[in-house]
């Protein structure tokens, strides 16, 4: 050591060289070999493990493996990601669980990288020689004299060094060890992806999974399996950060008579989360603090705004309008908060996403910092944006719209919150569409809500039409024709009140579409004829088409065929003139061809679904075309065409697989399922129904999920598998209930009730016809419901329970009348007659048996 301005000064030889010899000149030339500077001392400066770690297996195999590959250069791993996420516990699990890979000891340092008080490295170096063995008085006076001895005072060593909270390159990069045999991990909210020769592996938060292990291992198991339902939403609010996670886990330990629910009422108050997530020295909301306690000026400002987004997944061009900025220096302090881990890059390109507990946070400094007149003036150029891009209707306005789905969503209640009601509802109304092509059903329910809302509490009549009349669409959609009904109804009044013909004949076309699937025919028919007539009278070609094709399918669907083919043939003619196009000639051609397929001549619906399938092909509509096919090869089906049906099928199959669309994928392979049992090539069958069940992500798919369960389980109640059936009409009903399809559950609950019946289990096989009876009700279908009164009377006259039967088939005859199904009615009647004479009511039975033979005279009679 050479004394330099009072202090000594650390000099390494030019002539050492590290394998044989280091040699330290100071004022007695002292001279160490290798062998003494390893005896000097063994630091293992790892923190204790935590005995709760979960999860993170990946990571620890990744670097087991990375060490038994004898590398050449030191490795080095950066594990990054956002605060509180777990990047120092996996650090320090793998420091203890491979300490014996580094015999020379383990360093460790907390760097405060994310403060605004990050360690200088220079301190660090004092610190790590010291611990390696060198005295004060031998210790350098210069930054770059301090690197060099520590390099090369474990240049032949094989040690682990652990930096924690590491704040840049520039920080860490002289700390890092230079022998092969040693190895270094750095933990930074920051990637530090520029580092030489490192890997960096990013952590995200927990799945549920995980989360509940941790609190298993915490709180025990008695504790959290009895309650799993309650830790996974527990989880959920926490957005399954593991420091927040062990902040609760730490709070219901302390307080072991306390529900986990009581802890759930707790968190449901976002504006009081932050605060219930502190426990003892941890605190969330001061993790988070030391982040953006690091931030400049503009970038604290722009992490504020995301506070207020409607959306934790926001685009680029979002922020700028909240922020007023252009958007490529919007990038790029979205680029630096991304780095920090603040917010991450979504999947979509250009856009990010926020963790939840970290959006409450933004949100609490940007109302402690921000006034509100420059949030609302920013959330309110953010939704002009909006409805501006939504007016624009350009060609990648549907593309926008999906990609800004939940912020738009969000965006409609911000603006009924803040009670700006004109752009509220009009928003509403400009999403409508965009709901209706992407079967956003709940959104546009959701938002017609709002917007209803403040139509009324501006005074706007029409705007409260508009509003109603979409909700009325919407739970149309949803199948919940009662409200649907009732809403429509509501909105045309209003319409007609304000004398608007154009909007009068779309919503009196979509009453009649309702009440056509409540089996109420007067009601369906007198609405689409009221509809067509407006159209007529207002030269509205395209309300006319539309009016004559949805009344065509109400007289098919009601034995009416010739009426039925009168009104596909005149939608035809209205199709051929300059305003049609090969589409609107394909659509009455498939009229035709169903209308035609319910006939007395099915074989006669080929010609029309051949002409709709050539105009399918010739237009390039090839999921018009699959429908074509697959409706082609039911007929084929009836009229007893097997193969022919089987190849059609085949061919719509095909066309979905090249389009990669799962859900005709899923329904063609159902069809051609159903058409191979029919043929009685049962395995086959199976096998395709078995492919159903193997698609991944099935339960997106919840309509197809449940239809297949439910034919498969008809088909081996067909088939007398009792066990099999039982079991799949099971999972068919509880996916039913998991996805809130009413019909569908209906209709399962009549196929169990069919199984007990066949079974021999005739008092459960009534429960069940009950149970859909009661459905049916609620649900306003008049044939369903007269398909579940079916059922239970027939088996309360096997049960000979006559009086109960008679009820039941009195309302089903009430209803089948209403319909205009004159020949289910007649039989109907008849078994009115034969219960009425066991009960000896002759008189009755009488008028029943006359009422029936009325009904078949009808019936032959030509409308």
């Amino acid at each position: 050591m050479q004394k330099e301005q009072g202090r000594p000064k650390l000099q390494i030889s030019d002539h050492a060289a590290v394998d044989k010899a280091v040699v330290i000149e100071h004022a007695g030339h002292v001279s160490l070999s290798p062998r003494e500077l390893k005896q000097r001392r063994r630091p293992f400066q790892a923190p204790r493990d935590i005995p709760e770690f979960i999860g993170r297996e990946e990571i620890i195999e990744q670097i087991s493996a990375a060490l038994g590959n004898h590398p050449k250069t030191p490795i080095v791993w950066v594990l990054s990601g956002m605060a509180g996420v777990g990047k120092t516990s996996v650090a320090i699990r793998a420091a203890n669980k491979f300490s014996d890979r580094f015999p020379d000891g383990i360093l460790y340092a907390s760097l405060a990288g994310a403060t605004s008080e990050a360690v200088d490295p220079a301190d660090v170096l004092v610190r790590f020689l010291r611990d390696l063995g060198v005295s004060m008085n031998e210790m350098p006076a210069d930054y770059e004299s301090l690197a060099t001895a520590y390099r090369t005072l474990i240049a032949t060593k094989s040690i682990l060094v652990v930096l924690d909270d590491a704040a840049d390159i520039a920080q860490v990069n002289n700390l890092i060890p230079t022998s092969p045999q040693s190895a270094a991990f750095i933990t930074s909210r920051r990637p530090l992806g520029a580092l030489p020769g490192s890997q960096n592996i990013l952590l995200d938060v927990w799945d549920v999974d995980q989360c509940t292990r941790f609190l298993d291992v915490l709180l025990g198991p008695e504790r959290v399996q009895k309650n799993l339902n309650e830790v996974h939403e527990l989880a959920n609010l926490c957005g399954r950060l593991p420091i927040a996670l062990r902040v609760l886990g730490a709070q219901l330990k302390k307080k072991p008579l306390w529900p986990i629910s009581r802890m759930i009422d707790r968190l449901r108050d976002e504006q009081r989360r932050l605060e219930v997530l502190r426990a003892d020295d941890i605190e969330v909301k001061a993790v988070f603090s030391t982040a953006y306690e690091s931030l400049g000026p503009e970038q604290a400002r722009i992490f504020r705004i995301l506070g207020i987004v409607p959306s934790p997944r926001f685009s680029i061009e979002s922020i700028a309008k909240l922020a007023n900025c252009d958007d490529y220096a919007t990038e790029d302090f979205l680029e630096d908060l991304s780095d920090r881990h603040l917010v991450s890059p979504d999947e979509i390109p250009g856009k990010y996403k926020i963790h939840d507990l970290m959006r409450l946070f933004a949100r609490e400094k940007a109302a402690a910092e921000d006034s509100p007149k420059s949030r609302d003036e920013a959330i309110l150029r953010l939704l002009e944006w909006h409805f501006e891009m939504l007016e624009s209707k350009g060609p990648s306005i549907p593309a926008w719209v999906r990609s800004e789905r939940a912020s738009l969503v969000s965006g409609v209640s911000i603006a009924g919150e803040h009670r700006w009601d004109e752009l509220c509802w009009k928003t509403a109304a400009a999403l409508a569409i965009h709901h209706q092509r992407n079967a956003e059903y709940n959104d546009w329910i959701t938002c017609n809500s709002v917007g209803l809302i403040s139509a009324r509490r501006l005074g706007s009549r029409y705007g409260e039409a508009v509003m109603t009349g979409g909700l009325g669409q919407a739970h149309n959609l949803l199948n919940n024709l009662s409200h649907s009904r009732s809403l429509l109804e509501d909105s045309l009044k209003i319409f007609q009140e304000l004398s608007l013909p154009g909007r009068c004949s779309q919503i009196l076309w979509e009453i009649g579409k309702v009440a056509g699937k409540q089996w109420d025919v007067e009601r369906a028919t007198a609405s689409l004829i009221e509809s067509i007539t407006i159209s007529t009278k207002a030269a509205q070609v395209h309300g006319v088409r539309r009016g004559l094709h949805a009344l065509g399918h109400l007289y098919s669907e009601i034995g009416r065929h010739e009426e039925a083919l009168q009104c596909f043939e005149e939608e035809l003619t209205l199709a051929m003139r300059d305003d049609g196009n090969d589409e609107q000639r394909g659509v009455a051609y498939q009229g035709m061809g169903s209308c035609l397929a319910e006939s007395a001549k099915p074989e006669s619906a080929l010609g029309p679904y051949e002409k709709a399938i050539e105009l399918a092909k010739s237009g390039g509509a090839r999921h018009a075309l699959r429908i074509r096919l697959t409706r082609k090869a039911g007929v084929l089906e009836k009229i007893g065409r097997l193969e022919e049906a089987k190849s059609a099928y085949e061919e719509a199959l095909n066309i979905a697989r090249e389009d990669r669309d799962t859900s005709s994928i899923l329904w063609t392979l159902h069809n051609l399922a159903d058409s191979l049992e029919k043929k009685g090539e049962l395995q086959q069958s199976d096998d395709l129904y078995a492919e159903i069940m193997e698609t991944p992500d099935l339960e997106e798919e919840s309509l197809a999920l449940i239809c297949t369960l439910h034919c498969w389980g008809d088909s081996h109640v067909r088939r007398s598998n009792w066990k099999r059936g039982e079991e799949l009409l099971q999972k068919a009903e509880e996916a039913a209930r998991r996805n809130g399809a009413e019909d569908q559950l209906i209709q399962i609950t009549v196929c169990q009730s069919t199984l007990q019946k066949k079974k021999g289990e005739i008092s459960a096989a009534l429960t069940y016809a009950q149970d859909a009876v009661v459905m049916a009700r609620a649900y306003g279908s008049a044939k369903v419901l007269a398909q579940c009164l079916n059922a239970a009377g027939s088996i309360q006259e096997e049960m000979n329970s006559n009086e109960e039967a008679t009820t039941s088939r009195e309302e089903q005859l009430r209803l089948e009348l209403l319909m205009q199904q004159r020949k289910s009615a007649s039989k109907t009647a008849k078994k009115l007659a034969g219960i009425h004479r066991k009960l000896g009511l002759i008189e009755k039975s009488d008028a029943y048996t006359a009422q029936s033979i009325e009904l078949d005279r009808a019936e032959k009679e030509p409308s």
